[in-house]
């Protein structure tokens, strides 16, 4: 797995899960919750902040249909427009004050741009890494222009067919940007756990052995995505805002607030400890308990010098200092070499 550098971090096979918080448009276009949801990400312990760049006018017509829950919107009910209308005016100035409080912080910031005017106005903040919405993954144009600036890519790919994947990835290689981060993404907004099909990462994993394959998550909650990482996640995406009744965008609903998002980091790095290494043999914590919650042959009865043993003198007993049960047959008509004591673990020391 090529071993992908975003500012002072990593993605790789053995380096922690990347955290990315998906502010969003949760900002509702106010700089100081823009900041506001930054300070609370990086005090939570996230690694990435991510917002999202865009204009009403020019990512979608004004009678597309929204494919999200109605009831995630407070109107209930209109077109895209009507929403992303509302969220689109987030000044320049504010992206420059927010892409600094990042840096001072230590969150890496990122936006997801939806058109080619999105890519320059990014690239003047000297973003640190791209990424590219599931739904742009057949936007090649997008894509090439995103690659083009030299930072890493992180590509979701959401309702994408394997073949979408391999022409996107393609797009990127082509100009020369080996930088990709793959996030296995379900577009359904919020995403039923049932839904969540975690083991098409997996499968993604195995047929890009050489890019990170990661999770962008849109379940409720925090089950599914710490679940991700224990199945090997290399990136995680959650949403978040800083108050779920907030109105305008849809996205603070199903986000998880600054709580919870501190709970599901610490659950993640607890979860990245159990998954160890695999060792033929015990693990120096089972030490003790191996020596003593294993049964060793025991004497059922005082057992005399000179005798032979039989194996009606015998019990299976712990500890487990002695010799294993399975052993018996080598106890088992051996002679006594010394008097041995009822209730005494037998070792090979003691007959001949």
């Amino acid at each position: 797995m090529r071993r992908v550098k975003i500012a002072d971090k990593y993605v790789g096979s053995n380096d922690p899960c990347l955290i990315i918080v998906d502010a969003g448009v949760n900002h509702n276009n106010n700089p100081e919750r823009a900041k506001k949801l930054i300070r609370t990400a990086a005090e939570a312990g996230a690694d990435i902040v991510k917002f999202q760049t865009y204009k009403a006018d020019t990512i979608t017509t004004k009678t597309a249909k929204r494919y999200w829950d109605s009831k995630l919107d407070v109107d209930g009910g209109g077109t895209q427009y009507d929403t992303f209308a509302r969220l689109d005016d987030l000044s320049k100035e504010a992206y420059f004050e927010v892409k600094k409080l990042c840096d001072r912080l230590g969150i890496v910031f990122c936006s997801t741009p939806f058109n080619l005017d999105d890519v320059d106005f990014l690239s003047e903040l000297d973003m640190d890494v791209f990424k590219i919405a599931s739904a742009d993954i057949t936007h090649h144009q997008l894509i090439k222009a995103v690659a083009g600036k030299g930072k890493p890519v992180i590509l979701s790919a959401g309702a994408a067919s394997v073949g979408e994947i391999e022409e996107a990835i393609g797009v990127v290689y082509s100009e020369n940007n080996k930088n990709i981060i793959l996030q296995h993404c379900i577009l359904s907004y919020p995403c039923k756990d049932e839904d969540a099909n975690l083991s098409r990462m997996v499968r993604l994993q195995q047929i890009f052995p050489d890019i990170p394959v990661g999770y962008s998550d849109h379940t409720l909650a925090t089950t599914v995505a710490i679940a991700a990482v224990s199945m090997g996640a290399r990136t995680l995406e959650k949403h978040y805002t800083i108050d779920k009744s907030l109105p305008d965008s849809p996205d603070h609903r199903f986000s998880v607030g600054p709580d919870e998002l501190r709970n599901m980091i610490e659950d993640i790095r607890r979860v990245e400890k159990s998954k160890g290494t695999f060792l033929n043999g015990y693990y120096k914590a089972e030490k003790k308990a191996r020596l003593y919650a294993r049964k060793s042959i025991t004497a059922r009865v005082d057992i005399p010098k000179a005798t032979a043993i039989t194996e009606d003198m015998l019990i299976c007993k712990r500890p487990g200092t002695g010799i294993y049960p399975k052993s018996i047959g080598l106890v088992v008509g051996a002679t006594a070499k010394t008097n041995i004591p009822a209730d005494t673990t037998i070792t090979f020391d003691m007959i001949r």
